[in-house]
């Protein structure tokens, strides 16, 4: 046997936009068999509104486990990275032997929940169950309810290696079944959010700032664009107050995975828009602390024109070391928001607000932002968050028109 099976890596589809739990396979860059170098494009996919690459993790021999065509759920294993197909197959084996279930219907091999067209909920409660979705009986595409009634029938227990969270119970309390009426299953993307977040939020010990910041200036600003031709809004504003609270404490460019603490190397901070038809998204803008307010504003335009019109890929869509989120359109004062993963902070503003200040023994009209960070507590604490707070606020109140 060539290579040792320790070193063979199974690759994960990785979650590219929080709206989507499962991608299809519209191709392959690296033919099976094939040696792949790591970050090398390793096959092509299409979310629910982009299109793009998803690189390599590391180099070695590729062993496909997904065809082109396949829907494939978010974090299924689509393929083997090795030092050779022959210790792959071992380690494939292996990984066989140890999950191997005698229920009719449970799949050895998680990556054939993808090889049948079914819902993002299916497939989704097919990978948690181990189930070979191929065996669940569905009139046309396999939905989620297809596959609860088939676990009901079957008499198959959740698996013991994981929590019920409160959104996955099958069926209600008696208490409750005659003071409620169902509304029929959530829209795939809203579940998808929900458990992307819920997942999320299991991993963080979350906790808030919250700062009043004086907005005359960015407000002027905003408005002297406008003047000029540039529509822009708040959303600039924010991203370069993220860069000024990064400089402040780089932790914020951290998360926690285990034991162990991973930070980015650059300040590519995501924030969040809404497609034409209601979906959210988070496009990245790259090299956040590089960049000017006018080059932040012609950046947002962009990747918010791309959302619109349903043009993203999926580079624009990945790795963000924070967020920023604005609810500006409607009398929001205070805003809180939810991290995503990977991510430790999110930096959220509500709308701006008039509050009557004293100035020289003068009430003055001051137009206010309040802005709240959310930060994971396991990696910093509530005066190292201050801090970063404090410089987003100082750099917010120092632009000028």
């Amino acid at each position: 046997m060539s290579g040792s099976v320790q070193s063979v890596l199974a690759v994960r589809m990785p979650q590219v936009n929080v709206n989507d739990e499962e991608v299809i396979l519209i191709g392959w860059h690296v033919a099976d068999g094939m040696a792949v170098a790591a970050d090398q494009p390793l096959c092509e996919i299409e979310t629910s509104k982009a299109v793009g690459d998803v690189p390599a993790p590391a180099a070695g021999v590729v062993k496909q486990a997904a065809e082109v065509g396949d829907i494939i759920a978010i974090g299924q294993v689509f393929a083997y990275i090795g030092p050779s197909i022959e210790a792959i197959d071992a380690f494939i084996t292996a990984q066989g032997e140890a999950s191997a279930h005698s229920v009719v219907g449970v799949a050895p091999d998680s990556s054939r929940v993808g090889a049948v067209d079914a819902t993002a909920g299916a497939i989704e409660m097919a990978r948690k169950y181990g189930l070979d979705l191929a065996v669940v009986p569905a009139s046309g595409r396999v939905r989620r309810s297809d596959v609860e009634r088939f676990i009901a029938e079957k008499g198959l227990a959740a698996p013991v290696v994981r929590a019920t969270t409160a959104h996955e119970v099958l069926s209600l309390p008696p208490a409750l079944k005659d003071k409620v009426v169902d509304q029929g299953p959530l829209p795939d993307h809203l579940r998808s959010i929900g458990e992307h977040l819920a997942r999320t939020q299991s991993q963080l010990v979350v906790a808030h700032v919250v700062m009043d910041v004086c907005a005359k200036g960015a407000a002027d600003w905003i408005e002297s664009r406008r003047k000029a031709g540039v529509m822009t809004g708040p959303i600039p504003v924010l991203l370069h107050a993220a860069a000024a609270a990064i400089a402040a404490e780089p932790r914020l460019k951290q998360f926690r995975l285990g034991g162990h603490a991973y930070s980015y190397r650059d300040v590519d901070v995501a924030f969040t828009a809404r497609s034409g038809d209601g979906r959210l998204f988070t496009p990245v803008i790259r090299g956040v602390d590089r960049l000017g307010l006018d080059d932040l504003a012609k950046e947002c335009a962009r990747l918010g024109m791309a959302v619109f019109r349903g043009s993203l890929v999926v580079a624009d869509m990945s790795g963000a070391c924070m967020t920023i989120s604005v609810l500006s359109d409607h009398p929001v004062r205070l805003h809180v928001g939810l991290q995503n993963a990977w991510q430790s902070a999110i930096l959220t503003a509500g709308a701006v607000h008039d509050e009557v200040r004293m100035e020289e023994g003068r009430p003055v009209s001051v137009p206010v932002m309040t802005l709240t960070l959310s930060y994971d507590h396991g990696l910093m604490d509530g005066w190292e968050a201050a801090i970063a707070l404090n410089a987003a606020k100082s750099c917010i109140e120092a632009i000028r028109p």
